[in-house]
């Protein structure tokens, strides 16, 4: 990963559930791993869409300092699981940033692009 923003996760079963409760999500693939194994199929715990999404917008805030963010689009691509290693990374493109997540198994599992004001 050659780009200049990047901020490691390694989420957690603790995180995941606490990132449920506070959006109030009940959805039992990101807390309750044998539910999430046996009836969904994943090999683990989903690591939230939207905990992604807030991941690679931190890359904004902390590294475009004094920029303010008039948007941001992203999709979703593949899934996180809990215990994986990943780094969100971007890179500045004048009036915008281009971001993903990565993990070792997946170059592009979300990939997201902010405008700046």
């Amino acid at each position: 990963m050659d780009e200049p923003w990047q901020l490691p996760l390694h989420p957690d079963p603790a995180l995941l559930f606490r990132f449920s409760a506070l959006t109030a999500n009940a959805h039992r693939i990101h807390y309750d791993a044998p539910y999430c194994r046996d009836e969904e199929g994943y090999p683990g715990l989903v690591v939230h869409g939207p905990l992604l999404a807030l991941l690679m917008l931190e890359l904004a805030r902390r590294d475009a300092l004094g920029r303010r963010v008039r948007s941001l689009s992203y999709r979703l691509r593949r899934p996180v699981f809990a215990g994986e290693h990943l780094v969100a990374c971007g890179t500045p493109r004048g009036d915008h940033a281009e971001l993903r997540v990565a993990t070792g198994r997946e170059e592009q599992h979300a990939t997201a692009e902010v405008t700046f004001e």
